[in-house]
């Protein structure tokens, strides 16, 4: 939506659209007032203010609104028509007067029941005057009109219908209900949102299905240990203030560098000092006694991998023992087959980073190691068939050389998941694109695309 809302702010037709600001100009309400008599009628104006829902509201900035309210619709396809349409009905019910609905509720009792009357009752409503809602239709809900009855009126039963119906357990966030909760709790900013459900979704955190933003395992990892080690960072009170530190700094009542010295001191030391437990941070904590390690029969603890979550004895690297999420025993000194090209043994393996499949026997005091590659999370690594292993194998994919440079562009799956490289140039690739099946000619179309930089980095003296 934001991306459309860009589009529709480099042409002209609304005003800057990263603020939630409620304030309207004087020439703009005064153009509203106009719009509104000519289309509606002198009896349909109402001007009025707004207070903003934020205390971090950007009151820098208008209130998103057409740059000109008479012209009813603009844009140059079907989304950027339909947001401008929105952004203009609701432009123009701002400043207009309130709807007046008549809601009539008929109660009716039937007789005593165990020492109780029942009562049932039926909802009416009807529109007497549109108001606001003639700018903003579809915010009006269709009249229901109720039976003429007079009271005491006995009514004939006609039918009886028992229907069951259960609770439902909270919905999960979508995109814009999880905006709408940074905003109650002060976190982050109209311009700051977008990039922020895009970070959550880019690394993992969260996936979308179906409009709903669910948490993986990988989000569930690291916010337990921002909870754990960075929980005075993340709490709301702490970003509400430096929220309002950052607006006393746009405003010179604060000076900046004393407000980035107090915070970036003290959080470099504590990264300094954390950073020594990441490497615990696959830790998901123990599991249920019902699951013992298959080689020991010690207790198991869940761990994250690349692959998604895994059972792993609690005794590893002594003991490689491991389970799938389902609990089934991963056999990992059995092979699954033998590749028919160098005839090597092809394993099944569970590691550090979960399983993988690896191609031949680790030799002690070699140094040169199997291959090895990781099993894709969607999949279970006990259905890992031998056509699997030579598929997962297959990468790194030479995909051929750049045309300009001569040198080799490849394919491969890393720690931030699937990518092509050229001389030390990753890309990550992003679906639909596939790994193993990516060409030459996107590779290169990828190349030529502007590389989106991970963060910041600490710039040399």
């Amino acid at each position: 939506t934001m991306g459309i809302a860009q589009k529709l702010y480099e042409a002209g037709h609304i005003t800057y659209m990263r603020t939630d600001s409620t304030n309207l100009s004087k020439i703009a309400v005064a153009q509203i007032e106009s719009t509104v008599e000519k289309k509606y009628g002198k009896h349909y104006v109402s001007p009025r203010t707004f207070s903003a829902k934020s205390k971090n509201a950007q009151e820098a900035h208008e209130a998103i609104r057409p740059t000109n309210v008479t012209k009813a619709s603009a844009g140059m396809n079907d989304e950027q028509k339909k947001l401008y349409n929105l952004i203009w009905a609701r432009t123009l019910a701002s400043q207009m007067a309130d709807a007046n609905v008549l809601r009539t509720k008929l109660t009716a009792q039937v007789g005593e029941i165990e020492g109780e009357i029942p009562d049932f009752h039926i909802n009416g409503s009807r529109v007497l005057f549109d108001g606001w809602l003639a700018a903003d239709p579809e915010s009006r809900q269709d009249d229901v009109e109720l039976p003429k009855v007079t009271i005491g009126e006995k009514l004939k039963l006609i039918d009886l219908k028992t229907e069951e119906k259960e609770t439902q357990p909270p919905a999960r966030y979508s995109e814009a209900g999880l905006i709408k909760e940074l905003e109650k709790r002060g976190i982050g900013r109209p311009s700051t949102y977008a990039s922020i459900i895009k970070t959550i979704v880019d690394r993992g955190y969260v996936e979308k299905i179906n409009k709903s933003l669910i948490p993986t395992d990988t989000g569930d990892v690291v916010s337990s240990f921002l909870e754990k080690y960075f929980d005075h960072y993340i709490n709301d009170t702490f970003t509400a203030e430096m929220e309002d530190k950052l607006d006393g700094i746009a405003t010179g009542e604060k000076d900046y560098l004393k407000v980035l010295k107090e915070f970036y001191i003290p959080f470099l030391k504590d990264v300094k000092e954390k950073s020594k437990t990441s490497e615990k941070i696959t830790d998901l904590g123990p599991i249920s006694e019902e699951y013992k390690c298959p080689l020991c029969g010690n207790s198991m603890a869940w761990k994250l991998s690349r692959a998604g979550k895994f059972m792993s004895c609690t005794r590893f690297p002594e003991c490689t023992g491991a389970r799938t999420n389902e609990g089934l025993e991963l056999k990992a000194d059995e092979p699954i087959g033998i590749d028919p090209e160098t005839q090597l043994p092809i394993f099944v393996k569970i590691g550090r980073f979960g399983p993988y499949v690896q191609m031949g026997e680790t030799v002690k005091g070699k140094k040169t190691k199997p291959k090895m590659a990781s099993i894709p999370k969607e999949k279970d690594p006990t259905t890992v068939t031998i056509a699997d292993a030579l598929h997962y194998l297959s990468l790194p994919r030479a995909l051929g050389t750049h045309p300009e440079t001569g040198a080799a562009i490849q394919a491969n799956i890393g720690r931030f998941g699937p990518y092509v490289v050229h001389e030390k140039d990753f890309r990550s690739l992003k679906a639909p694109d596939d790994v193993y099946k990516v060409t030459l000619d996107r590779a290169l179309e990828i190349f030529k695309e502007p590389k989106k930089a991970r963060g910041f980095r600490k710039k040399k003296a």
